[in-house]
This record gives structure tokens, sequence and C-alpha cells, in this order.
């Protein structure tokens, strides 16, 4: 084992100069090479030929050659030279049409206003073919001492009829008809249609029974009525009579 530690100590320092040696070499080599290809590079420069420049001119085309001028004096044939003649521009005249007349339309006469004067012995105010003796105000076709408000037509102091509701609120007293005992039975209901006419001093002329349902409920209905009191129902200032249609209706209490 000494002997080969020895050995291994003795090759060392040869090795070491091998390697120096060939880094030695190996770097003159390259700086060799280096510094031939930059001498190569100065002693062999080409000149560049410059680019070629190619002009071209263009021209437009000549003009075309004038026309040959005619021949003189009748040509070589002896033909007569024709001149030709222009022809003159016929401008066409505007045509004036005149305007019809239109036929005027005549406007309506207006007729001259005559003041309405009443028949003989007629009445300041009134209509024109009035009846004499009328009331001014009055309806046309009435008749004359009727009362202002009536129905045309109808009878000197006839009653006016009112829908039922303006008629009940003519009403100022009166106790409701009597709902005999006898005739409530639960379930039942009992209805009864009447006519009221009402004078013009405001009392019952007559009860007339349109739709009745029982003797008892009836006679009641027509007694009780006839002792109501009623508003007087006025037109045109005037009271008048009317009439109106009241429903009673009987049911007994559950």
């Amino acid at each position: 084992m000494a002997f080969e530690a020895f050995r291994a100590q003795a090759a060392a320092p040869a090795r070491a100069g091998r390697k120096r040696l060939w880094y030695a070499l190996s770097i003159a080599f390259h700086g060799a090479l280096i510094g031939a290809g930059v001498a190569y590079s100065f002693w062999h420069i080409e000149e560049l030929s410059p680019p070629l420049l190619k002009i071209t001119f263009l021209s437009a085309a000549p003009p075309p050659p004038p026309a040959a001028p005619p021949p003189a004096g009748g040509g070589a044939f002896g033909k007569k030279k024709v001149t030709v003649k222009p022809k003159p521009v016929v401008v066409p005249k505007p045509e004036i049409v005149q305007p019809k007349e239109l036929p005027k339309k005549e406007e309506p006469k207006e007729e001259p206003k005559t003041e309405d004067k009443g028949e003989k012995d007629g009445v300041k105010g009134g209509v024109v073919g009035g009846t004499p003796g009328g009331v001014v105000g009055g309806t046309p076709g009435g008749t004359v001492g009727g009362i202002p408000g009536g129905v045309v037509g109808g009878t000197p102091g006839a009653s006016k009829f009112l829908p039922p509701h303006m008629g009940a609120a003519q009403k100022l007293s009166g106790a409701d008809p009597p709902f005999p005992p006898s005739l409530r039975k639960t379930g039942t209901i009992y209805r009864i249609l009447v006519r009221i006419f009402v004078s013009a001093a405001g009392t019952v002329e007559k009860v007339q029974l349109m739709k009745g349902c029982d003797s008892l409920l009836d006679a009641g209905v027509l007694s009780t009525v006839k002792s109501w009191r009623f508003r007087p129902y006025m037109a045109n200032a005037t009271p008048i009579p009317f009439s109106y249609l009241a429903t009673f209706e009987f049911k007994p209490q559950e």
C-alpha cells in the first residue's frame, strides 16, 4: 500500500504538466484560426455592384390625320357638286287654351224677416197660429182652459202621471196599511199594487187597485191610503193633480 501511494504521488506532477501543455496548444490553435479568418476577410473584399435603373417614357398616341378635302370642279368624272342645305329647325308654337268660365252658383236669397204679429185679439208674446184665448207659454194644440203642464189632448184638469219615487216624495202624512194577524204566516210574502190619484190640493181623490193578493189586505190598503195627505205638485208655479203607482209588501217578521 505504501508503494502504491508513492507511485500516485510521483505520477501526479506528470499529469498536471500534460494538461497545461494541452491547454496551451488548444489556445494557440484556436487563436491561429481566428487570425487567419480575419486576414482572409480583409484580403478578399468584393465590390458591390450598383443597382440597375430602367426608365421607361410613355407618350400619348399621335392624333389622327386630317380628312382629305373634297374634289374640286365636279370631280374626275364630271359630276356636279351637290350642296346639301341644312333643314330649318321648326320650333312648335305653344298652344294657348283659354280657360272656360264656370257657371256661377246662385246664392240663396234671404227672405225678408217679418215681425211675428199675432192674430186679431191675440196676446203679445203668443205663438202665431195659436188658439185665441190660450195661455202664453202653453203647449200648441192644448185645450183652452186646461191646466199648464197637462197632457195635450187630455181632459181639462187631468192628473199628471209621475214616477213612483217622485209621487212618494210628495207625501206629507199618513199611516201604513194594517197587516192582519191571521195572514202572518212564516215564509209568506204579500204584494199589492195600486194607483193613487192626488188632487191639486194634496188630498187623495181615488185609489185604484192594479194587482191584489188578499181581500183583507186589499181593503185595508184602499181605506188607509185615502186618508193620506200630499204636497201639491207644482207646474209653472201652478198646483196640478197627479197620480203614481205604489207597491205595498207585507211579510211576517221572523
